[in-house]
């Protein structure tokens, strides 16, 4: 299991599709995971709560392209989720959501040492 202590993912799940399934997987590597069902909400927790991470769905909508912005600004790197192919199981889709948050982590604390150094 890679292993994600001392990371804060945010998900954001407005149809509650994928949020318990990656809340746990999320919480068994190691991560402090916060769930939230729309944008505004998931504002008023990145003013609150150190966020290493989120996790959105995908949509070209304004609303998402907007916040989209708001992490950009922030240096928190994104994940989108998609409608996964039916022949990967559960826990295969997961794993690829945890994988896809280390390499992101890594890759920002990389290009932040990088800038200091």
């Amino acid at each position: 299991m890679t292993s994600l202590k001392n990371i804060s993912v945010l998900v954001i799940d407005p149809n509650g599709e994928v949020a318990f399934d990656l809340r746990q997987s999320f919480i068994a590597a190691g991560a402090g995971t916060h769930v939230v069902a729309s944008f505004a909400l998931a504002e008023k927790l990145l003013d609150l709560k150190a966020i290493d991470a989120v996790i959105l769905p995908y949509s070209q909508n304004p609303e998402t392209i907007a916040f989209c912005r708001t992490i950009a600004e922030r240096n928190i790197p994104a994940v989108f989720t998609s409608e996964p192919p039916a022949r990967y199981s559960a826990s295969r889709r997961m794993s690829s959501a945890i994988i896809a948050v280390k390499g992101l982590i890594a890759e920002q604390s990389a290009q932040t040492y990088r800038a200091i150094h």
